[in-house]
């Protein structure tokens, strides 16, 4: 097997193609598709199509195609400015907005919109304000998914795409307070913030189930699920740690409105461990039980940011109303 090939022998019957492929490289199914209508993906010298279904024994094999390098282009999308100064801006981030130009979300997301707001042209131009790099943080968030499957060890070739100006990140669901420098000096100077947890972040959540304490920790390491590769979960051994606070700021009919602080910032932190006590975010797909389409999203919103100006030395608190979702499902279920 070469860095971007791959071998599979199946031991699972009546998966589709795609979700099996999906599953095991750790990759979206919309890549899988583009991989199998390009040719990439074969069964016994045939290409299958994305719907067939995996057999015991059956072989597949394929290779990741290398991606052409992402085109930030501006786009001008209306955003929400919470705060902004010559170093950095705070944003509102709504729902369905994704952060990061990737695979298949190669437009529409914040980072196009915020290289429109700032008056950029594009890739290609010396961008003093914007510099497109990946920050520390993102290094630190970032899981290892190089992981042995079916025997074989997958590694994905590609180097890590460069983000311009985020310094932290938000789910494609998660709504509420995003930071973006406007310089790379300011981006290290935040990115440290970070890493040092000298940032205090305030989630406000929507839960399953009645929460019976009015306050309380939760503290597990958090890694790549050993089964389900597309989640992650709280691990007894391995993983990385983890610790959220949380406290209940009211009791509604059949779940509980609250508020939380990450302390570390792990993929999916506060949704793996919201779950792991038995109380999902309500519309999570991924993590939550029986309220999973009660919402068509996870009702999460990064409500409040605190820290440090990296520059003026000031304090900064900056806050993100409560989106109408949310206030409309407390209305809806409250006692």
């Amino acid at each position: 097997m070469t860095e971007n090939r791959f071998h599979f022998v199946c031991s699972e019957e009546g998966k589709r193609i795609d979700v099996f492929l999906s599953e095991n490289l750790l990759i979206t199914r919309t890549k899988v598709k583009y991989m199998i209508d390009g040719g990439y993906v074969t069964i016994a010298g045939k290409i299958p199509k994305p719907s067939m279904k995996t057999r015991n024994l059956m072989e597949i094999d394929g290779e990741i195609p290398a991606e052409e390098p992402l085109s930030l282009t501006p786009q001008k999308i209306p955003l929400e400015i919470l705060y902004e100064d010559e170093y950095f801006l705070a944003v509102n981030k709504p729902k369905d907005m994704v952060v990061h130009p990737s695979f298949g979300h190669q437009d529409g997301t914040l980072v196009n919109a915020v290289l429109a707001y700032l008056g950029q042209e594009g890739e290609g131009r010396e961008q003093e304000n914007l510099e497109c790099r990946m920050s520390n943080l993102e290094f630190e968030n970032q899981e290892n998914t190089h992981q042995s499957v079916l025997g074989s060890e997958f590694h994905n070739p590609q180097p890590a795409t460069l983000r311009p100006g985020i310094v932290h990140r938000l789910d494609k669901g998660t709504t509420g307070v995003i930071i973006v420098a406007k310089d790379s000096k300011t981006q290290e100077m935040l990115s440290a913030l970070f890493k040092k947890r000298a940032v205090r972040k305030t989630y406000r959540a929507i839960v399953e189930g009645a929460v019976s304490k009015k306050e309380g920790a939760i503290e597990g390491n958090i890694g790549r699920h050993p089964i389900d590769r597309k989640k992650m979960a709280v691990l007894k051994e391995g993983g990385r740690d983890a610790l959220t606070s949380f406290k209940v700021v009211e009791q509604i009919n059949g779940f509980s409105y609250i508020e939380a602080y990450p302390k570390t910032g792990r993929t999916h932190q506060i949704r793996v461990h919201l779950s792991h006590i038995g109380h999902p975010v309500a519309g999570d797909d991924l993590y939550g039980k029986k309220a999973k389409h009660i919402a068509d999203r996870a009702l999460l919103h990064a409500y409040r940011i605190q820290f440090i100006h990296p520059v003026k030395g000031t304090p900064i608190v900056i806050e993100a109303p409560i989106p109408d979702d949310m206030i409309e499902f407390i209305e809806k279920y409250t006692l």
